[in-house]
Formats: structure tokens, sequence, C-alpha cells
């Protein structure tokens, strides 16, 4: 990997010139020369990748792993993910996001099977202006960098919390999650998501804060799963009757092959007629849950392999069983389908702390399926089995599971996929 030193101010000129690997500041700590340094930390900085539904990168920039299985970087950096990818050299992980902490931009991730070296964080109170910095990270996703900067000053609020670090000059572009480390290699903070040449470009979220992110994290978590509890005008906790239209319909897609999960929003349109709009005319329904059209699909196998009309029927009692064809070429991949399905019992699903009655339907049957969407040949089949719990109160899908894999080769596939209503506001 390349070092980019970076000579952020001359007044650094004297910490550039240590002699050995190492050497002791005034408090008798080890200080690392800039390349003993940037060995042993740089082990712990990798790229980050926020990924949209379609599999296209949105954001490139860097996430600092702070132990086995966890890493931190911006918020702002994985803004409209999908998916989030951890990667360097040619190894790659699926990363999940469990600690939101919007607020501060610092996020915190879990990664399955990921190993790190240890990792010191270096207590805000040994946080002096003037002391040398050191940003390790990925700009824009590219090869490790190293930048050596100084702490020009720490802001705090009114209270006197410490509120960011302010570098002297603006680092290189791109640099967001990226780490900042003390002297000793110990994790100082992340570097912000801010555009270049911004007053915030010069600013990072001090790395005392990642303690707070489980506690903080889960605060924010369970304040967005209080928001459909929130009584509306007619004193129904997150009820949204299938004759309303709700603004935000917000489900969570579970990938159980990678266990990433991930936010699905369809954000309604300004209505023009008694057809339902989502995501400018992504999607469009009609009051009681029929669809009329998917063109852009972002709930992974509930939208791409939908049957015309939706997974239920508004008459599902009078019509117990059916068989459906068809075929779809959403999200880059045709799909040919040969399905039966069956109503099956009837049961209640919780759905932001309030009970809907929903009808279960199972759908059985085959599956072919064409990476190029073009294609006419070919013998990719697999067997096809779905799960679908239908509120008719809700005029909607309430959970979704759906499994299947067949074919061989580079035209081999496998899904297994839960999706789950989380709310309607």
């Amino acid at each position: 990997m390349n070092h980019l030193l970076l000579p952020f101010t001359l007044a650094l000129a004297a910490a550039l010139t240590v002699p050995a690997a190492s050497a002791q500041d005034a408090r008798g700590s080890a200080v690392l020369a800039p390349d003993a340094l940037f060995s042993r930390v740089s082990p712990n900085v990798w790229v980050a990748q926020a990924i949209d539904a379609q599999g296209k990168i949105l954001a490139s920039g860097s996430a600092v792993a702070t132990g086995p299985g966890t890493a931190v970087t911006s918020c702002q950096l994985l803004a409209k993910a999908s998916t989030v990818a951890l990667k360097r050299d040619n190894v790659s992980y699926g990363a999940t996001l469990v600690f939101p902490d919007v607020a501060r931009d610092l996020c915190q991730l879990r990664i399955a099977n990921f190993s790190a070296p240890p990792l010191g964080i270096a207590p805000a109170n040994a946080l002096q202006v003037g002391m040398p910095l050191y940003i390790v990270g990925s700009p824009r996703g590219k090869e490790l960098t190293l930048g050596i900067g100084m702490l020009a000053g720490l802001r705090r609020n009114d209270a006197g919390g410490l509120e960011a670090l302010q570098l002297a000059a603006q680092p290189e572009a791109g640099l967001a999650g990226a780490g900042l480390f003390d002297a000793q290699g110990r994790l100082a903070g992340l570097m912000s998501a801010a555009p270049a040449g911004s007053a915030a470009s010069n600013l990072a979220m001090p790395a005392a804060w990642i303690a707070d992110l489980p506690s903080r994290g889960q605060l924010a978590i369970e304040r967005l799963a209080m928001e459909p509890a929130t009584a509306s005008a007619s004193g129904a906790a997150g009820r949204a009757p299938a004759q309303t239209r709700p603004s935000v319909v917000e489900y969570q897609l579970h990938d159980r092959l990678t266990n990433v999960y991930r936010k699905v929003i369809y954000r309604a349109d300004p209505a023009t007629d008694d057809r339902i709009s989502f995501n400018s005319g992504g999607w469009v329904e009609k009051p009681g849950g029929e669809v009329v059209s998917v063109t852009s699909p972002i709930a992974g196998e509930f939208d791409t392999a939908m049957p015309p009309g939706g997974w239920a029927k508004e008459k599902l009692k009078e019509e117990a069983a059916w068989r459906t064809r068809y075929d779809s070429t959403l999200g880059g991949t045709r799909i040919n389908m040969d399905l039966s399905a069956t109503v099956m019992e009837d049961t209640t699903l919780t759905v932001g702390g309030q009970e809907f009655k929903v009808v279960r339907i199972e759908y059985r049957g085959y599956t072919q399926r064409f990476a190029n969407a073009g294609a006419v040949g070919g013998n990719q089949y697999g067997r096809y089995r779905a799960e679908v719990w239908f509120s008719p109160e809700l005029g909607r899908v309430v959970r979704f599971e759906a499994k299947t894999r067949g074919g061989a080769s580079g035209g081999a596939f496998q899904v297994n996929e839960a999706l789950e209503l989380v709310s309607l506001r």
C-alpha cells in the first residue's frame, strides 16, 4: 500500500524528524514514527461501500474496525444504502448496521466472521490542542493513505461537552469514516462525511463517543419503533386502515444468506386519483392493496418476483386456491414463475405494538432464472416456496418469506429472504 504523507502544517516539522521507530513523549508513552504508526493501525482500516438495492455503489469511504466483528464509520456515508460492504485487497465482508447515532454521525457495524487487531481508544482528556494527529483512510474507496495533521481545537457545547475535533487544515477529500490516530496509535476520532471545502470538512467525531454507541444507538432504534405507536386522530395506535393513504410505508428486509438487514421505505407521492403511488411512481397500488405496477424494485424477492396484482387477492376467502404463471425482468434478471397458491389459516401479527388480523397464503412451485434478462434459452430451474401474511385491514402484506435455489455453474441462484412491515405513518 502507498503511504501518502500530507503535511498539513509546518508546525509538525519537528514531529516528523523522529529518528527511531518510536520515542517517548513528555508523559513517557511510546511515540511512533509515522511509518511505524501506519503499519500498526492500517490493518484496522477498511474500505466501506454503501450499496443500493440494485447493487450499485452509492458511496465509498472508510470504516475502522474496533474489535472482533465490529467497526465504526460515518452515518452520512451509509445514507440511502441497502447493504454495506467492507473491503480490502481481495477480501470482502457484508456488514450490518446495529447502532446508529445519526445526531453524532457515528454508526456501528456488525460483521460476521471478522477479526481485527486490538485497537486502543484515546480518552477525551488525552486530547490537547497542538498535538499531532494521523489520518489513515481510503479516499473515495481507493488505496489506504496516511495524512499528517494537527489538532487545532476542541469544540464544545454550552454544557462543556465535547462536540468535535477541529484539524488545523482540511484533509484530502473523500475520507469519510477514516481513522484519526494520536502519536501512540490510539484512535482519537473519525472523519466526517462533510463535503470538501465546507466549514465542517476539517472536523472529526471524537472516538470517545464509541463507548456511548450501544446505549445511544439502542435508544434511537427504540424511538424509531415507537413512531407508529403515536396515537392518530382516530385514537388507534399505529393504525393506517386500507382506505387511508399512508405517507410512509417501512419494511425491514433480512437476507438470511448474508444475515444482512436493511430498511425498505416507500414514500407516498402527491395524490392525483384513487390510486396510491410511492417513490415517484416506482410502486402503484389500489386502496384495497392490489398492485397496479412496480417499476423500481427495492425490496428484493418481494417485488422482483411479485405476481401480477400482488401476492394476495382482494377476496381471499372466495378464491382459496389459484395457479399463476408469469415472467418478470425487474432487477436485471429474467424470471419465469409457475406457482400454486393456497389460502391457509387466519392469525394475528404485531406491527408497531398493534395487533392486526392477517391471512397466511402459501405458494409452492418452480422458478426459472436467467442472469441476462434478454436470454431465451437455458434450463436454470429451481423449486420455489413463499409464505405471505396479508392484512385485509391494512390492505398490504405484513410479512413475506421466500426460499429458492437452483441452476448450475454460472447460472446458479439462491434466495432466502424475509420481509417484515415495521410501520405505516
